[in-house]
């Protein structure tokens, strides 16, 4: 690093202590290692300084000593990022925008039924407080630390146990990369009405451009929440590999007549052995949710019940009663939690269970800070039965020729696509094992790609190969980053060429 750099890097580093305080900024040896820390044992990058803001003004600040002395931002919510590079920038020199003390649950409003929430919010937190305050509402959960944050996850285009997350936002404050402070959708207007009954707003939508995207710094987004049904039932239902792809026709056909409106998630043996009791599970396991009234769930349970037998599954009702059961499994009752809006630790500690030898710790939010190896790989496809069993075989075959058995999920989100999430585990002490997985995670993404399927997610080690692909209309993405973000300072190379 030149001379030039090194003196821009200290005075932005002065001006942002002025703006944050000197309690918000870190840039000691010690904190700057802890930061590039994560399971994927990723390399470090060279980090100039962790800020950590308390509102959208000092966001806005930020960026402009950014702008003016050439110092990228790199921002995220909570850091959770597990698998996919924590809270790594895609490369060197970036001061890390720490936005989790920004955790305001603005407003939830029960009748329009959604949250304004800021980037800090937890799925635990958020969750708390509709069961105190909006009992009647519940949030759609994933399967992560319950301490990871609702808006990190969205922004990343997760997906919920109930639906995709993406799909839920009404409207999003943004600080683009010129310190310009925006509202999407009607958010951007004023007036005495409730603003955000309708997402789209006027004019050009603007909401996906700050989803998976690094053309502006989210600072608080407007969220959908669910109503709480009547009755919910969970259906957990086991099948072969053989039988994958006629239940996957199966569960296209049960989202085309309406039968199914939740998320269906199924798992093969290695991702279930990791969070349950048994020492012999299926090869394959699904859990989906119906919610409804009595009559309504009755019909559902009856059709998801005699649809999937048909194609050789098996399938059991699970009630509150079935999933609070002391003898119930783990994983049971964590599917039927996450399906009515409470987080789980469940998956988080069968994540540790995936290495033998490792322990879940005390806080299983230390996974970077472990040497648990984890990462993760992310395709998209069509609801198809061959289609499936094809994106499988891939899978299966890459991974047996790095001697890897991969944890693998596929969940078909409604009648067109299902997202899959593949996961490797490893031994970071093993440098063997941490070799074979880095390289079976690149030739997976290699060979899926080359056989027609592509990604929804990506690490930040993915992120060069990405933009070499067409997965996007990189050069229409560039023109908006300098429009947006003319100096290039909001996290450089993520989901955009370099």
């Amino acid at each position: 690093m030149g001379q030039k750099n090194r003196e821009g890097d200290e005075r932005a580093v002065a001006r942002w202590r002025d703006i944050v305080g000197p309690d918000a900024i870190a840039y000691d040896e010690a904190t700057l290692a802890e930061v590039s820390r994560n399971t994927s044992a990723f390399p470090a990058r060279r980090v100039v300084a962790v800020l950590r803001p308390s509102d959208p003004d000092q966001v806005a600040r930020i960026v402009q000593v950014a702008r003016e002395e050439k110092v990228p931002l790199h921002p995220y919510s909570t850091g959770l990022n597990w698998g996919l590079g924590s809270r790594l920038p895609v490369g060197d020199g970036c001061a890390l925008l720490d936005l989790s003390a920004m955790n305001r649950i603005r407003e939830v409003d029960t009748a329009g039924r959604y949250a304004i929430v800021e980037p800090g919010v937890t799925q635990l937190q958020l969750a708390d407080h509709l069961a105190a305050h909006a009992p009647d509402l519940v949030a759609n959960v994933t399967g992560s630390s319950p301490h990871s944050s609702v808006l990190g996850n969205l922004l990343e285009r997760g997906t919920g146990f109930r639906r995709h997350r993406a799909d839920e936002v009404r409207g999003l404050e943004v600080v683009l990369g010129t310190g310009q402070q925006l509202r999407t959708g009607l958010w951007a207007g004023t007036g005495t009405r409730q603003l955000h009954h309708y997402a789209h707003g006027i004019g050009p939508q603007l909401d996906g451009l700050f989803v998976q995207s690094n053309l502006g710094i989210v600072t608080a987004a407007v969220v959908d929440l669910l109503p709480r049904q009547e009755q919910l039932r969970l259906l957990m239902f086991t099948l072969s590999e053989t039988a994958l792809p006629g239940v996957v026709d199966a569960v296209r056909g049960l989202f085309l007549r309406g039968t199914l409106r939740s998320i269906v998630h199924i798992f093969n043996d290695k991702r279930i052995l990791a969070m349950s009791d048994s020492d012999r599970v299926p090869t394959w396991t699904g859990a989906v949710a119906v919610d409804g009234t009595q009559e309504q769930v009755a019909l559902a349970v009856a059709d998801v019940k005699r649809t999937l037998a048909a194609e050789g599954a098996t399938v059991r009702v699970i009630d509150t009663e079935d999933a609070g059961h002391p003898d119930a499994d783990p994983i049971t009752t964590a599917m039927f939690d996450v399906h009515t809006g409470r987080p789980t630790t469940a998956f988080l500690h069968g994540l540790y269970q995936s290495v033998p030898g490792k322990e879940t710790p005390p806080d299983p939010d230390v996974l970077d800070g472990t040497t648990v190896g984890y990462l993760a790989c992310m395709p998209v496809a069509a609801v198809d039965g061959r289609t499936v069993a094809d994106l499988v075989a891939v899978i299966e075959k890459t991974c047996a020729d790095h001697g890897l058995v991969p944890a693998i999920a596929v969940n078909p989100t409604g009648p067109d696509y299902l997202e899959s999430v593949v996961n490797l585990y490893f031994d970071r002490t093993d440098p063997e094992q941490e070799e074979a997985a880095r390289a079976c995670n690149t030739e997976l993404h290699r060979r899926l790609y080359e056989d027609g399927f592509r990604f929804y997610r990506v690490g930040v080690e993915t992120m060069e190969s990405l933009t070499g692909w067409d997965t996007a209309p990189w050069e229409t993405i560039g023109l908006l980053k300098a429009a947006l973000d003319p100096d290039g300072i909001l996290s450089p190379g993520r989901y955009a060429p370099s």
